[in-house]
């Protein structure tokens, strides 16, 4: 017997639904408008004080902002990506492997050009960002075959 890790077929609502205020606080951050959300956090290391890395403490007063839209998106992404089809057959799972693959190698090409051409802060988020890239380039990928899949049994 087969077994599947992919989540239901009704998670991919949920994800869409999901993705809608997430992103909109995406583009808050990015616009420079996001409103602080700041309660009290523990904190597994913090090096942002001068005498050095402060281990297990918390974090009084810490803006969650974006740690909320950053969990909300990839989670939210995951849902979308992971989601059965209502009918999940074998050549389903031909398209959603060979979708995988495309996005495998789109993502390897953004760190390899990302490695080579950008430093500091910006390599830091351009890595933070190919996840993203990975989870849209393979969602996009792979209904644009199931499309032309259907588009072609017509």
């Amino acid at each position: 017997m087969k077994k599947s890790f992919l989540l239901p077929h009704s998670c991919m609502r949920v994800g869409l639904i999901l993705l809608v205020p997430f992103f909109i606080m995406f583009c808050l951050e990015m616009a420079g408008a996001a409103p602080e959300i700041t309660i009290t956090m523990p904190c597994l290391a913090n090096n942002e004080l001068l005498d050095g890395t402060v281990w297990f403490t918390l974090l009084q007063g810490e803006d969650i902002f974006m740690e909320i839209w950053i969990l909300g998106l990839l989670v939210s992404l995951l849902f979308i990506a992971l989601s059965k089809e209502k009918v999940e057959d074998e050549m389903i799972l031909q398209i959603r492997l060979q979708s995988m693959l495309h996005a495998l190698w789109v993502t390897s090409l953004c760190f390899v050009l990302e490695t080579l051409f950008l430093f500091g802060f910006a390599y830091a988020y351009s890595l933070w960002a190919t996840l993203y890239i990975f989870l849209l380039f393979f969602i996009l990928k792979f209904r644009y075959e199931l499309y032309q899949l259907k588009k072609a049994e017509k």
